[in-house]
């Protein structure tokens, strides 16, 4: 038992070591901070809590005492979110962004309903993929006509035309390739006269959401937003539902739904992450949006074919590189000497602005990329991102 728990320890600081060396430009990621990181190994992850007993008519009575701070985490937190996110009620409850789809259409759609959202093969969660989660639910799925010049951006006129042709239950953003705002208010004014409900999944763009450096879904006419709590909203593993219109509708299917215990160790890291974007939201997310854009720019001069220069490359955290049949390979090599990509051309500057990385950092790594593209000796190359990037160790805005 000794040798394999050792081996076990021996794993996870491989990782942390590894992941300490690396420049991570993954939109999808991010880092907690070390309060954050405290709350998550806390005794509460090992608690139940129910904010209201349960009883059937009869039989078992479901509560529990010795949870008095946790109902107070849950209380702050509840407050706290409902003012960042400008909401009237935001779950905490949901431990992933699928969940918190899934708590959507249970909410918003029967069997036989017809929902609108993002194709896979436009950037859209595959997770809403007609062949996933809405084939067990048993509804029908249309997807969004995309622009020509901008496929990642909804073409407004032919889906005002859609949505009136196919009249769906619920409407939802769910672009995992949030470059730019979207068209929202044209959309919501289709939506409103076939009683559609409206909801964003914001999970990229929650960070610069929250800092005002983003679209305000629920500002703009949309019913629900909901959005992962780890990309570059910089929490832990979670999500969030945020409402101004149907707090009962979320709250009825919260609690023995979608989830029973929604590991509250998490949500008092997630109380932490929140606090934090309450008092450095608006710096961490110009940060961010000014790295993406001057990283775009710097790529694109050493020759990668960065998209969208003549929109400014972006407005969130993330730009994209067009991709060829060579561009895997490519990844693969940045991966040999740390820098890491995913292969669909996204690239994010989230986690290395939360590191402390501004646009002289963002030069530099452009200038590491450019040594592979070069041909460079990829052991040298690899020394030298490992001595660049350790100088960046400490979590900024917390």
């Amino acid at each position: 038992m000794k040798r394999q728990i050792n081996n076990i320890r021996s794993i996870i600081k491989k990782h942390e070591d590894y992941r300490n060396q690396c420049i991570n430009l993954l939109p999808s990621d991010n880092v907690i901070s070390p309060l954050a990181k405290k709350a998550i190994q806390s005794d509460m992850g090992q608690r139940y809590y129910f904010t209201n007993a349960y009883s059937p008519k009869k039989g078992a009575f479901y509560s529990y005492n010795g949870t008095k701070y946790i109902e107070e985490i849950l209380k702050i937190g509840q407050g706290l979110a409902n003012e960042i996110f400008h909401a009237k009620y935001v779950s905490l409850y949901p431990i992933s962004g699928h969940q918190a789809n899934i708590a959507i259409l249970f909410a918003f759609t029967k069997l036989g309903d017809t929902i609108l959202c993002h194709s896979p093969s436009a950037g859209g969660y595959p997770g809403l993929d007609r062949n996933k989660l809405p084939k067990y639910l048993g509804l029908n799925v249309k997807y969004f006509p995309m622009r020509d010049d901008i496929p990642e951006m909804i073409n407004t006129e032919r889906t005002v035309n859609l949505i009136k042709k196919v009249k769906p239950e619920l409407i939802i953003f769910s672009s995992a390739n949030t470059l730019f705002p979207i068209p929202i208010k044209e959309i919501s004014n289709a939506a409103l006269k076939i009683n559609a409900k409206l909801v964003y999944d914001g999970s990229h763009p929650l960070g610069l959401i929250v800092g005002n450096k983003f679209q305000n879904p629920l500002k703009e006419g949309v019913d629900v937003l909901v959005g992962g709590t780890q990309k570059s909203f910089p929490g832990p593993q979670g999500a969030i539902i945020a409402t101004n219109k149907y707090i009962d509708k979320i709250k009825e299917i919260e609690h023995f739904v979608v989830v029973d215990n929604p590991h509250f160790h998490r949500i008092a890291s997630l109380v932490t992450s929140i606090i934090e974007m309450k008092y450095y939201g608006r710096k961490y997310a110009e940060q961010v949006v000014n790295n993406a854009k001057f990283l775009a720019k710097s790529l694109l001069s050493i020759g990668l074919p960065v998209l969208y220069k003549d929109y400014g490359f972006t407005k969130s955290h993330m730009f994209k590189i067009q991709i060829s049949s060579k561009y895997s390979e490519f990844t693969r090599q940045l991966e040999r000497v740390n820098i890491i990509l995913d292969n669909s051309g996204r690239v994010g500057v989230n986690e290395m602005t939360r590191l402390g990385m501004k646009e002289r950092e963002m030069e530099k790594i452009a200038e590491f990329i450019n040594d592979i593209k070069k041909g460079y000796n990829l052991s040298i190359v690899k020394k030298e991102v490992v001595k660049f990037r350790l100088q960046y160790q400490y979590v900024h805005f917390c």
